[in-house]
């Protein structure tokens, strides 16, 4: 069971990551919205790690057999031939049809499962595409073939649709290195207004105000990073990790996003503006 891919657009194979090889330096990766990927597996009845693409637009892929696709995520500009594909849908796709995910109308990646999930050969056992460590067991390219497996359960749908929430104030949780801050450098934390920089991507999002303010601490020995650990840098911007974070960082970790708040960051656009609080 194979999909020929038309066009890649920005688009990598996705699963549930490569843990376990923090030691040697390689980042946890796979997808970034984990809880749009874990519904998408759910909803094409899949096992939850199962591969599928992550996209941000620009994906057109033909089905050579017939095979049964969902899509979660950000809400997007998709379609089967010239008819719509419905989010959050079990849909099924017939040989000769092209399935195309055009753009991404509110956030920022939309996840596309089939029923088997993709298959491919594993790197550190992961099909995962590591941004950081250019780590690509399954590179998508113009008439690429994608193979798919078989589907441990039959694929469901929901009745109304799940888009990523957009939380009017993200929690942070005090980080390690909490108590080098201020009390005033808390307090600005928690009513700034921060923006998300563009040059924000897989690593990790970057979040700028207009009240920076320059920060001097002491020589700080690397640490482990996680997911969602929020890092000071000396000019006062925030660092939010995600996927494909570095496994070790030396700015201050003041502080932690929980798993779901990394979901609703990792799907806000750049220039968009996130509040925080303690």
């Amino acid at each position: 069971m194979t999909l020929i891919i038309e066009r890649a657009g920005l688009t990598t194979v996705q699963d549930y990551g490569r843990p376990g090889w923090a030691h040697l330096g390689v980042p946890h990766s796979g997808a970034v919205d984990r809880g749009s990927f874990l519904l998408a597996n759910r909803l094409a009845g899949n096992e939850r790690s199962a591969a599928m693409l992550e996209t941000s637009g620009g994906l057109a892929l033909r089905a050579s057999v017939a095979v049964t696709v969902v899509i979660t995520g950000a809400d997007t500009d998709a379609y089967i031939n010239n008819q719509p594909l419905a989010h959050c849908k079990a849909t099924l796709v017939h040989p000769g049809d092209t399935i195309r995910i055009n753009r991404v109308l509110d956030g920022m990646r939309c996840y596309v499962a089939f029923t088997g999930g993709v298959h491919g050969l594993a790197q550190l056992h992961s099909l995962s595409h590591d941004s950081l460590s250019q780590i690509v067991p399954m590179p998508l390219t113009a008439g690429s073939e994608i193979t798919l497996g078989v589907a441990d359960r039959l694929a469901t749908s929901l009745d109304v649709p799940i888009v990523p929430r957009r939380l009017p104030r993200l929690s942070l949780h005090p980080g390690p290195h909490h108590s080098l801050l201020t009390p005033e450098q808390r307090q600005d934390l928690a009513t700034q207004k921060w923006i998300i920089a563009q040059d924000s991507n897989r690593i990790g999002v970057r979040l700028t105000s207009d009240a920076l303010r320059r920060n001097e601490f002491p020589e700080l020995l690397s640490l482990p990073l996680v997911r969602g650990a929020v890092q000071l840098t000396p000019s006062g911007e925030l660092v939010v990790m995600l996927a494909d974070h570095p496994t070790t960082g030396g700015y201050p970790v003041v502080g932690v996003l929980a798993s779901d708040d990394v979901d609703d960051l990792a799907q806000r656009p750049s220039s968009t503006t996130v509040v925080l609080g303690w």
